[in-house]
């Protein structure tokens, strides 16, 4: 009797018009299984923030100032607004599974790839996740370490080396990796709550250094005299490159809509949040470089050492209290899209591949966190080209996983599921064994394509425009296998 009572668990589906039922435990955990609309409290106001929190970031920045380097301006900003402007697209497609039947993503993937085979696509959003979130914790690391210089360059004296790192800049990255984990330890509504203060808080700040750079320069005019050419060639890779910064947020959404009061809701947050904040943050990250460029006269070559919004403010006023401001509000920033984007997922992840041993949103967090910092960003960050190369891979991996799902709920399903199956061995979503292969091959397909351009320097066009090539092999090779195969 023990044994049967271990072996199953009670699934309450009554508010989404599927009833009660019980199912086993090896697929369930009480953070994946559909949110009660009691806890449905997330408004359009809160999705816009999120977007605030996760775009107000040092490496949107930093991206925005280095495309502002190298094709000026208006081309940068074009760049950055086509770019957000079609992911709001597929955004809202993959965010409605989320608002209408209240799962995470890892739970999302089940219908398509089968309750075994959606392992694949969860470790692999997991890995980029916990990229990008390694990647963000050293830049967060990098600015503590710049604002503690500035008031004390002693402290650059502290040079013996931990792990690749001097001494001064592995501190920072602890501190910074410590301030993460304490906001997403306790669960996603405090990381709401926190959305709620870094993203009005890095928009004034930046705004106000925006418009001081405005002022130093008499007016916008010249700021956007500074401009640069470039071929159609170079100007889609800089797109498709801006698209893999933001392809984890295409799978990631569903954790977030799942809290949705409604889908007008999480539609309307979306559409203010990422297209509108996101492209105003790029317009001052762009202006302000431009300032620097057109006051300072710094060339290309030496964009990578100027974008750093920290040692912008000092280069502009030399007001070390404005630098900590400004320092301050980045950390803030920094630590708001740390999680909101990059270890939120993971630790669903986390979960649902070993949902009987990480029972708990707190241990996940911290399982997550540590694994990220085998990722050691400090060997490789500094090598821009590596940086461009991953982003690329990243978007054409992610991309074809968007593609099969977007196939799945919207063309196949009519966005209908059947709530207890994706806890259900032997059910609806088991297939064989509990693997869709026409899912595993569509996604090896669509991702190979954009991986021979990488491998074959003449067919580099597969690679350049890896994202949106691999969401459009995946969607149309996944329902072409499923008329030919039915089973």
């Amino acid at each position: 009797m023990a044994q049967e009572e271990v072996s199953n668990v009670k699934l309450d589906l009554s508010d989404y018009g599927q009833g009660q039922t019980t199912v086993s435990p090896k697929y369930y955990n009480e953070n994946l299984v559909p949110v009660p609309k009691a806890l449905k409290n997330w408004n359009w106001i809160n999705y816009s923030t999120i977007w605030a929190g996760m775009s107000h970031n040092v490496v949107a920045f930093e991206l925005a100032g280095l495309l502002t380097f190298e094709y000026g301006a208006p081309l940068a900003l074009f760049i950055v607004g086509f770019a957000y402007g079609t992911l709001l697209i597929a955004l809202y497609l993959n965010g409605h599974i989320g608002a209408k039947w209240g799962i995470p993503y890892p739970v999302a993937v089940r219908p398509m790839f089968g309750l075994r085979g959606a392992a694949l696509p969860v470790v692999m959003r997991a890995a980029v996740a916990l990229f990008w979130f390694a990647v963000q914790t050293y830049v967060g690391g990098t600015i503590i370490d710049a604002v503690i210089s500035i008031f004390y360059p002693a402290w650059k004296s502290l040079t013996a080396d931990i792990l690749g790192m001097p001494e001064h800049l592995a501190i920072s990255f602890f501190v910074f990796w410590l301030l993460n984990v304490i906001v997403l330890f306790r669960g996603m509504n405090e990381v709401k709550n926190f959305e709620l203060v870094a993203g009005p808080l890095i928009v004034a700040t930046l705004g106000g250094l925006f418009a001081y750079g405005i002022e130093k320069a008499h007016g916008l005019g010249p700021l956007f005299s500074v401009t640069g050419s470039a071929t159609p060639s170079e100007i889609g890779l800089s797109i498709a490159s801006m698209a893999g910064v933001w392809a984890t947020l295409v799978l990631n959404i569903p954790d977030f809509t799942r809290f949705s009061k409604s889908q007008k809701d999480q539609l309307i947050g979306q559409a203010i949040g990422l297209p509108i904040v996101v492209t105003l943050f790029s317009f001052i990250a762009v202006g302000i470089t431009s300032t620097m460029i057109y006051l300072y006269h710094i060339p290309s070559s030496q964009a990578v050492n100027y974008v750093n919004p920290v040692n912008i403010m000092y280069l502009f006023t030399g007001n070390s209290l404005l630098a900590l401001l400004t320092g301050v509000s980045l950390v803030v920033a920094t630590v708001s899209v740390n999680v909101a984007a990059n270890i939120v997922s993971p630790v669903y992840d986390l979960i649902a591949l070993f949902p009987r041993k990480l029972k708990t949103w707190s241990i996940s967090a911290v399982v997550a966190a540590i694994v990220a910092l085998f990722y050691v960003p400090q060997l490789w960050y500094n090598n821009a080209s590596t940086i461009f190369d991953l982003l690329n891979v990243i978007g054409a991996g992610l991309g074809a996983i968007a593609g099969i799902m977007i196939a799945d709920y919207w063309i196949m399903r009519k966005t209908n599921l059947s709530l207890v199956d994706l806890f259900m061995p032997r059910g609806q979503y088991w297939y064989n064994e509990g693997i869709n292969w026409k899912a595993l091959l569509s996604l090896a397909v669509a991702f190979g394509i954009p991986i021979i351009g990488f491998i074959v320097p003449a067919l580099s066009a597969l690679y350049d425009y890896g994202w949106y090539l691999s969401v459009g092999v995946s969607l149309l090779l996944y329902l072409l296998l499923n008329k030919m195969v039915k089973r």
